[in-house]
């Protein structure tokens, strides 16, 4: 059961700066409700008997997280969908990319409080697990990793040039989108078509083109050189539309990875154009060779970026590749609530996976993976219309008969799952 409610906080700040929200026993399990503490606006969510507290307010759009949904220990906000991890305030779903502030919690006597400020102890608090009066708590050091690669991620989002450029560059874009999304043009530069994204596939033209181009001007043949070098640069303009139709999707650290990929890609695309003119046009050899070996490394740098997204990232990835559910006939919903449902669509566990269940207007029942290929969204917070499903982020549609793409930017469609009633319950397992 997920209910929202709005209360202020009750009584007085403790000694260690902590507030009475209500008695624990009022708050039950998968429930969630927002509070004025501190002049903040604070979630305060139960969850496997374990209460979490973290800031109300999506560091999006800031709508209030409590007039969303809770499923399991995720809160979706209301307006756009982001996803925050109530257990931690961590980001689970764009397109917010900062995590919300966490609020210690105790349960005392059988009432909840929260402390008034964000920070120090975990916010997960229940009677049994509270620490005895004098017992001592030691956090460790944490430890990270960083490799130069990843020291190099970490820079572009320390760069606010970089993710107020993105932003800006988004809303401009968003428009252009929403017009485009119904001629079919942005289904065909995501890949939908071809089965998996277009733009890394076309991304090996003008490399291949390029790297030939500079080994043509090293071994003496100048000419065919500058022609490559041409081409590269036609090459290069086609597979710029596809990343900025693909781009126009993405959100956080891959919105701003992805700009300074562009932006290193136009800079390439730049200096092998001058190499190429600089021959035509003036016959310098040599300049035209330093001019192509500057833009072949750029162009390094830049697929250095790329990779990083698609691999790093999951950037336009199907997300359902792996195996998406039980093998085995796995008992799920009645049938009955399934029939009850709004769209007669509802979103049930069946092992590891999370499936979405429809019943057609024929009464036959099927079952798709509910989390988009895309990017990941769970598709059970999206519409459904005629038989179609729409992501909540994206705006990816798809058949629940049979997870066919309908619409972009997925070009994966969703694995579908066998469907049995046995004793008026829904089984499900997998085809794969």
């Amino acid at each position: 059961m997920t209910t929202s409610r709005e209360q202020s906080a009750a009584g007085h700040a403790d000694l260690d700066e902590f507030v009475e929200v209500g008695a624990a026993e009022d708050f039950a399990d998968g429930q969630m409700a927002g509070y004025e503490i501190g002049g903040e606006r604070v979630l305060l969510a139960r969850v496997d008997g374990r209460f979490y507290a973290i800031g109300g307010v999506c560091t999006h759009e800031r709508a209030n997280l409590d007039e969303g949904a809770l499923c399991d220990n995720v809160v979706y906000c209301p307006l756009h969908y982001s996803a925050f991890d109530v257990r931690s305030g961590e980001v689970l779903g764009p397109p917010a990319d900062r995590a919300a502030p966490t609020y210690a919690v105790r349960v005392e006597d059988g009432k909840v409080l929260v402390a008034v400020a964000p920070g120090g102890a975990p916010p997960g608090a229940t009677e049994s697990t509270q620490p005895e009066a004098g017992e001592g708590v030691r956090e460790e050091a944490l430890e990270r990793a960083l490799p130069w690669h990843a020291r190099i991620s970490a820079e572009l989002d320390r760069m606010d040039w970089l993710r107020e450029s993105a932003d800006r560059m988004i809303a401009g874009l968003v428009p252009v989108r929403r017009r485009l999304v119904r001629t079919g043009l942005l289904d065909l530069l995501h890949g939908r078509w071809f089965g998996h994204a277009l733009h890394p596939a076309l991304s090996d033209l003008p490399i291949g083109l390029w790297i030939s181009s500079l080994l043509l001007y090293l071994i003496g043949q100048p000419q065919p050189a500058a022609i490559l070098g041409v081409a590269g640069v036609a090459a290069a303009l086609a597979t710029a539309l596809t990343g900025v139709a693909d781009w126009t999707v993405a959100e956080g650290h891959e919105r701003r990875a992805g700009l300074m990929h562009g932006l290193l890609m136009t800079a390439a695309l730049l200096v092998e154009a001058a190499s190429s003119a600089t021959y035509y046009f003036a016959g310098a050899r040599t300049v035209a060779v330093v001019l192509s070996a500057v833009g072949l490394a750029v162009t390094v740098g830049a697929a250095f970026l790329g990779g990083h997204l698609v691999f790093g990232h999951g950037t336009m990835v199907n997300h359902t590749a792996w195996p998406p559910g039980p093998a085995q006939w796995f008992p799920t919903a009645l049938e009955t609530e399934l029939d009850g449902a709004p769209g007669r669509t509802l979103a049930v566990p069946a092992g590891e996976k999370t499936v979405l269940l429809h019943r057609n207007r024929d009464g036959r029942i099927s079952a798709i993976h509910n989390a988009c290929s895309h990017a990941g969204a769970p598709l059970s917070l999206g519409q459904v219309c005629d038989g179609v499903v729409s992501c909540p982020w994206h705006e990816s549609k798809f058949r629940l008969s049979d997870g066919g793409v309908v619409r972009g930017p997925a070009f994966s469609p969703q694995p579908v799952f066998e469907v049995r009633v046995r004793a008026g319950r829904i089984e499900v397992r997998s085809r794969e």
